[in-house]
């Protein structure tokens, strides 16, 4: 049977934060204002032999000044209905309030174990603070701390005491393969939840007019064709002059480091105001972390309403976008509308090559054809007279932990030699010749006249000539260091 844990409660008793302990990693956005967590956040943990699902849901009763009340109390309610068992977060600080015993009410609707955490007990003398929990009647009452990882085990221990402990060594026959993450940036309000809500045609993610609605990096799971994804739908990343509040501050990093774990990222820009100076500084992090990537226009709908979305015009926008993102020419571009469907079934078919090129393998004997006659076509420019050399070149395989991109290694005559401009030529006849859509190339130089000298001058030091032994009946040599001045 597999298991799905729920987290539940009202607003701000810490319910993310015992989250990130529970799933052993810090995946929910926690801070010190309720209503922080909107949509449902969903991960895979394993505690001890046991592999489960977890969900951590929006706070109960929310008071949200942004009208978003309904649509965090419906994540709620989609929580509980695939829930096997419930985890009922109190503030064990504050007691017993009539909300919390609204939340029990509903809860017992749901015919599903229910264990309460008595959340914020940080020392031994408040361990007795959960007694007026007793009387709501559920499985029991744990004390813990989320901020101190204090009585997690107790609570790990109760929630799984009826589960069916799988046999040693039990592997599945098939291994499933691991899913392709796709995070979903830009600016606030460009349409990303709605595009992620059409791709998976249900609501997944809270939609609204309002920027900001999403504040979290939800990942949500998605097959294709057989093919599994991870969408990650982010908060909007706005100018950092005009970022004032520190939950915001907070969305943006959360984005960032969405785009550092992602295999690929989708830059999503408004086709009503096309490439923003904020567009290109998002597409900037994007290039820094060398992320396989792909631009969406969005509301491509609303141009052709206004009869600007002609073939003539696209091609012209489309050139306008290449040379405002220059820096990302590897990146395909797409003209879709999230609102209507049009064009979303070939965005799925574009990350489904991108994530296949990021893996691609360079045949040592072609590769180094194409350079040499690249090479030959378009020589190296002169620098302090001496011009760039590429000796001999291989594929090397990408590092443990690190984001799996075609790399080449390049063994030249002085990596000095190599200027920019030349660089992006190799680059762009590479990618003529070999299918790299949607994937940046890095090249490592490995120069050989700087290891020539190193080795050279090693040598230097640890070998001393040997001398010669006289030969038999020589005369001595005269030692004219001993010679008198006149």
């Amino acid at each position: 049977m597999e298991h799905t844990v729920a987290i539940v409660g009202r607003p701000n008793v810490g319910k993310s934060a015992l989250f990130n302990c529970l799933a052993g990693r810090d995946i929910s956005l926690v801070f010190d204002r309720p209503g922080t967590t909107r949509d449902r956040m969903v991960t895979t943990a394993r505690w001890d032999k046991f592999r489960f699902t977890l969900i951590d849901t929006g706070g109960i009763g929310v008071d949200d000044k942004e009208g978003f009340g309904s649509e965090i109390a419906h994540e709620v309610e989609l929580a509980l209905a695939a829930a096997t068992e419930i985890i009922f977060v109190v503030d064990a600080r504050e007691g017993l309030t009539p909300l919390d015993l609204t939340v029990a009410r509903l809860l017992r609707k749901s015919h599903c174990p229910v264990y309460v955490a008595a959340n914020k007990v940080d020392g031994e003398k408040q361990a007795d603070m959960d007694g007026e929990f007793q009387r709501l009647g559920f499985q029991g009452v744990f004390p813990v701390s989320a901020a101190h990882r204090r009585g997690l085990e107790q609570l790990r221990v109760a929630i799984t005491r009826g589960w069916t402990v799988p046999e040693e060594g039990e592997e599945p026959a098939v291994r499933p393969a691991r899913p392709t993450r796709l995070a979903i940036v830009g600016r606030p309000n460009v349409g990303k939840s709605s595009l992620i809500n059409t791709l998976m045609a249900e609501p997944r993610a809270i939609v609204s007019p309002v920027a900001g609605t999403t504040r979290d990096a939800v990942d949500i799971s998605y097959t294709w064709r057989g093919e599994p994804f991870i969408f990650i739908d982010t908060a909007g990343m706005r100018q950092e002059r005009r970022v004032q509040d520190q939950l915001e501050r907070a969305m943006t990093g959360r984005t960032a480091h969405a785009i550092n774990r992602a295999d690929v990222c989708i830059l999503v820009i408004d086709a009503s105001t096309g490439v923003t100076m904020q567009d290109k500084k998002i597409a900037g992090l994007i290039q820094e972390a060398h992320a396989p990537c792909m631009i969406i226009v969005n509301k491509w709908d609303i141009a052709r309403e206004q009869g600007d979305a002609s073939k003539t015009k696209e091609r012209e926008y489309y050139e306008q976008v290449q040379q405002d993102m220059f820096f990302l020419s590897y990146a395909p571009v797409l003209f879709l509308s999230a609102k209507t469907g049009e064009r979303v079934e070939g965005l799925l078919k574009t990350c489904a090559t991108i994530a296949k090129n990021r893996t691609f393998r360079f045949q040592t004997g072609p590769l180094n054809r194409v350079i040499s006659r690249a090479m030959e076509k378009y020589a190296p420019p002169l620098v302090n007279g001496r011009r760039f050399k590429v000796l001999y070149a291989a594929q090397q395989a990408a590092k443990e932990g690190s984001r799996e991109i075609p790399t080449l290694l390049l063994f030249v005559n002085a990596p000095g030699l190599l200027t920019p401009a030349y660089e992006r030529y190799l680059d762009l006849q590479l990618r003529e010749a070999f299918d790299l859509r949607g994937c940046p190339l890095r090249f490592i130089m490995r120069g050989r006249t700087t290891q020539s000298r190193e080795q050279t001058r090693s040598q230097i030091k640890t070998v001393q000539p040997k001398r010669r032994a006289p030969k038999k009946g020589a005369p001595p040599k005269r030692d004219f260091s001993q010679r008198p001045q006149k």
